[in-house]
């Protein structure tokens, strides 16, 4: 349903058959504007970053709350996950989550650069 938004504007030809062009054009013209205005709203929300899911997390910090050899474990928005990392890992270090793996996360220590 929402793709024929997209041909709205060619469909609106059909007013010049119908009507006088005196009152297709301005019929058509506010037809156009409208289009255009719901065509660049949809193109913010699909440019916008995700805000839940896998993906949404990528990116995030998060902060180390135990390290055991090669596992770690860190807390991210008051959850703590598995997480693995190339580079070792201190307690209380801050992360930054690359990947999403099943209920584990590939980490590697953050920078001071904010993203």
């Amino acid at each position: 349903m929402h793709h024929l938004l997209l041909v709205l504007p060619l469909l609106g030809f059909a007013l010049f058959i119908f009507l006088r062009w005196q009152v297709a054009l301005p019929l058509y013209m506010v037809m156009l504007v409208v289009s255009l205005a719901i065509y660049w709203k949809i193109i913010q929300a699909q440019r916008r970053r995700p805000v839940i899911g896998k993906r949404a997390m990528i990116g995030d910090r998060a902060v180390v709350v135990r390290v055991d050899g090669d596992a770690a474990e860190v807390e991210y928005e008051g959850e703590i996950w598995r997480a693995s990392s190339p580079q070792p890992l201190q307690p209380g270090q801050q992360v930054v989550i690359e990947a999403v793996e099943g209920l584990a996360l590939q980490v590697s220590p953050a920078t001071d650069r904010r993203r």
